[in-house]
């Protein structure tokens, strides 16, 4: 006889309970655990200079602490350092702090953001309570004090500027308080140290606690931002080097049917006698013009076996560059001016570099039309030497300054948007900085920051 399905499987009714145990049942502990997680989690997948990871930080931080003062009710007690009928007050202070902080995890929780306001509002409330419990339990001569030194640092790491400053004067005011308004248990009161031997004791560790913190929080601000800076050049570097590889690519490209058409249109002109005629002479010119192009494009002089670096006098270079532009463009005032005493020089391919500056001042040139005359400054500091290029004209265009150093980006009717990207490119490869700002009496200026040679090598 074959057996039952409850004898197989248990009775039908200890069968239904386990069917009926299954995720739903776990939901609630589950959710605990999970909250529990949330709550230790440091905020490491957020922006540690945001506003609202600082926030959730403190709240964590703050469950953390009353959890300690629930616990170190039971010793404060053995120890007289809490006297009983003070207990319920004691208590009420710690279950009204952390349905306070209840509240604002809450609302963290629904997506609400922090400011720098409300930053400063809840370290008052740490301070507070952390005031008023230790004030329950002798005050500033409860061994608990140093927890107030912790604030310190806190504020100095999470608060900005004058609220970290008007935040550290909160904290003093606490400690000030607590040696005036404290209630002495038992135990204490055959071990006072005076007020005027303890407060300014405590007062210098604040002071070092605050200090310090104020001072690698701001090193790692400055850090944080410098790495920053570093990605952002790299990613821009990466993206200018595959632009240059795809420009390579197409001039290799075009470079022989572009070719091919200059020797059928010569030789159409020969053949035909239209050697002179202007629709072939537009069309020759064209050409003339996509040849340039390709070759820009191509970066031919910014390849690594195309820079020949050398040890170059800036002052020279620069002054016979402007001097060669000035013979071209008659018309325009274009004026060295060295600043500071020199030789000053720098490592550099002189050739790719003053195709580069000859670019910037035709630039300038063209900008600036009757505007005014056109500046060539060199300048240098104790490791670099920096050539601006100074015009009179309407100053940089906003797409120029927000695409700076990339390909065709012009406002020109004619142009190409190239010759800047020619001189950014260069600039980076030769490891100097390139950037543009406007002129504050109207213009705008162009620099090109090199690194100095000093010692021997220069």
């Amino acid at each position: 006889m074959r057996p039952k399905a409850a004898d197989r499987c248990g009775s039908p009714r200890r069968n239904h309970r386990l069917r009926t145990r299954g995720p739903q049942d776990l939901r609630y502990p589950g959710l605990v655990r999970a909250t529990l997680r949330s709550l230790l989690d440091p905020p490491l997948a957020t922006d540690p200079a945001h506003d609202t990871a600082k926030l959730a930080w403190i709240l964590r931080l703050r469950w953390i602490a009353l959890g300690a003062q629930l616990v170190a009710i039971a010793p404060a007690l053995a120890f007289e350092l809490l006297e009983p009928p003070l207990l319920p007050l004691f208590v009420g202070v710690i279950a009204l702090v952390g349905a306070f902080n209840l509240v604002c995890w809450i609302r963290l929780r629904r997506g609400a953001h922090a400011t720098q306001s409300e930053l400063l509002g809840q370290l008052f409330v740490d301070i507070g309570g952390t005031s008023v419990l230790l004030g329950l339990s002798g005050g500033a001569w409860n061994p608990l004090v140093p927890i107030l030194f912790v604030h310190a640092g806190l504020g100095a790491l999470i608060l900005d500027g004058r609220l970290s400053l008007l935040f550290f004067g909160l904290l003093i005011s606490s400690l000030v308080v607590l040696q005036v308004f404290s209630h002495i248990p038992p135990a204490l009161e055959d071990a006072l140290v005076p007020s005027h031997i303890l407060f300014p004791a405590q007062l210098l560790v604040a002071m070092a606690f605050w200090f310090l913190t104020a001072w690698l929080s701001g090193s790692l601000t400055r850090l944080h931002q410098h790495f920053a800076s570093l990605a952002e050049r790299k990613t821009r570097i990466d993206r200018l080097r595959a632009v240059g590889a795809l420009a390579a690519g197409l001039s290799h490209e075009i470079a022989t049917p572009l070719n091919t058409a200059q020797l059928r249109l010569a030789r159409l002109g020969r053949n035909e006698a239209l050697a002179d005629h202007p629709d072939v002479e537009a069309a020759r010119e064209a050409l003339e013009r996509c040849e340039d192009v390709l070759r820009n494009m191509a970066g031919a002089p910014l390849r690594p076996d195309g820079l020949h670096l050398e040890v170059v006098d800036v002052d020279e270079l620069v002054e016979e560059v402007c001097s060669s532009v000035a013979h071209v463009h008659e018309d325009a005032a274009i004026a060295f001016k060295p600043q500071g005493r020199g030789p000053r020089r720098a490592l550099l391919p002189p050739v790719a570099f003053s195709q580069g500056l000859i670019a910037l001042i035709e630039n300038a040139v063209e900008a600036a039309g009757d505007a005014g005359p056109i500046d060539v400054v060199v300048r240098s500091g104790p490791r670099r030497v920096e050539v601006s290029v100074v015009d009179r004209g309407a100053g940089w265009p906003e797409v120029v300054r927000n695409h700076i150093g990339e390909p065709f980006v012009t406002t020109k009717p004619d142009g190409v948007g190239l010759g800047l990207y020619y001189v950014h490119s260069l600039v980076e490869a030769i490891g100097a900085t390139f950037r543009v700002e406007d002129r504050a009496e109207g213009g705008a200026i162009a620099h090109i920051d090199l690194p100095a040679l000093t010692g021997k090598l220069a």
